[in-house]
């Protein structure tokens, strides 16, 4: 995503119907992507609570 990816937008390389990135890997695949380690803790048990911990440090970490 030009510019980054802002709080509470979905990626736009997410696919909606697996969640699966479409560009995981590939040369153009952003390096802020390649740094993420999912933890358990940050994923939690389901993908209910995945998003909203991920939203909350989105918030936590707006400029």
């Amino acid at each position: 995503m030009p510019g980054g990816k802002p709080a509470g937008v979905v990626c736009v390389n997410l696919d909606p119907v697996t969640y699966e990135c479409r560009i995981w890997g590939a040369p153009d695949y952003p390096e802020v992507c390649r740094a993420f380690t999912a933890t358990a803790e940050l994923c939690g048990r389901s993908r209910a609570q995945a998003l909203d911990r991920l939203s909350d440090l989105e918030r936590r970490t707006r400029p």
